[in-house]
C-alpha cells in the first residue's frame, strides 16, 4: 500500500468506522454483487478486508476489470460527485469485512478534519494515473508484457507470500483476462508459456508468482525485444 493508501486508511479507521450510520457486513461468497453500473450512489464503501473488483460489462457476459481494491482502499467516490450514480459495477472478489459510510458521514467528516479532502485528492489523482497506465499497457504492449507486468504488480499489492520468493495470487485466468483486456484463451495460452519457462504456476483460481525479480527481468526483456523488432 502506497503512503496515500495508507493515510487515507489510517484516518478513515480513527475518524469514521464507530460513527453512528456506518454500517459494516461481511459478503460470505465470491462473486457478491455491492453496486451495479447506473445505480444510485449515496455511499462510500472502505475493504477492511477482503477484495473486490471494480468492472464494465459488455455484450455477450464480456468484461473488463478497470480495478481491483484491496483491503485498506476506500471506493464508490461517486457518491461525492454531482451526476450520483456509479460509473462502474462492484463485486466481492475475496471474502472479507467491507464498511459501508453514507455520503453524509463522509462529508462531514472531511469537514471536521480538512486533511482527509486533501487525502482524497491524491487518492483520485493516483487512480487517474493508474488508469492512463492501463490504457498505455492496452494499447502499446502485447498480452505477455501485460500478464508479466500486472502479476509483478499484483504479487506487491495483495499476493499471499508463500516463502521467501513466491507469491500466491487469488485470481483466476478468466478473472486475469478481464484485467489485462485479452481473450481468456489467449491469457491461458501465455500463461501456459509462462509456466512453461518456470516464471508461474498455475492453480485452481489462483496464479503463483515463483520470483517477482525474475518477473520483472522477463517484463524487462520483452520491451527490449519488442523495441528491436
Amino acid at each position: 500500500m502506497d503512503s496515500t493508501l495508507s493515510s487515507i486508511a489510517v484516518t478513515v479507521r480513527n475518524d469514521l468506522l464507530h460513527r453512528d450510520g456506518v454500517t459494516k457486513f461481511s459478503p460470505n461468497r465470491r462473486f457478491s454483487t455491492i453496486f451495479s453500473e447506473a445505480s444510485p450512489a449515496d455511499t462510500i464503501f472502505f475493504v477492511e478486508s477482503g477484495l473486490v473488483k471494480l468492472f464494465k460489462r459488455g455484450d455477450e457476459s464480456k468484461e473488463i476489470i478497470i480495478d481491483i481494491v484491496s483491503p485498506g482502499q476506500i471506493f464508490g467516490e461517486q457518491a461525492l460527485g454531482a451526476d450520483g450514480t456509479r460509473s462502474s459495477s462492484a463485486e466481492v472478489l475475496h471474502e472479507g469485512i467491507i464498511y459501508v459510510i453514507p455520503r453524509d458521514i463522509f462529508v462531514r467528516a472531511c469537514e471536521e478534519h480538512p486533511p482527509l479532502w486533501c487525502q482524497l485528492c491524491e487518492m483520485l489523482i493516483a487512480r487517474k494515473r493508474e488508469l492512463e497506465r492501463k490504457i498505455e499497457l492496452l494499447c502499446l504492449h502485447d498480452v505477455e508484457y501485460r500478464i508479466l507486468f500486472y502479476l509483478n504488480e499484483l504479487a506487491a499489492t495483495f499476493g499471499v507470500k508463500l516463502n521467501n520468493q513466491e507469491f500466491s495470487i487469488p485470481l483466476s485466468q478468466g478473472e486475469l483476462a478481464s484485467l489485462i483486456g485479452a481473450t481468456r484463451e489467449t491469457t491461458s495460452t501465455t500463461l501456459n508459456g509462462l509456466a512453461r519457462r518456470g516464471l508461474i504456476r498455475l492453480g485452481r483460481r489462483q496464479l503463483i508468482v515463483i520470483s517477482p525479480d525474475d518477473m520483472r527481468l522477463a517484463a524487462d526483456n520483452r520491451v527490449t525485444t519488442a523495441a528491436s523488432n
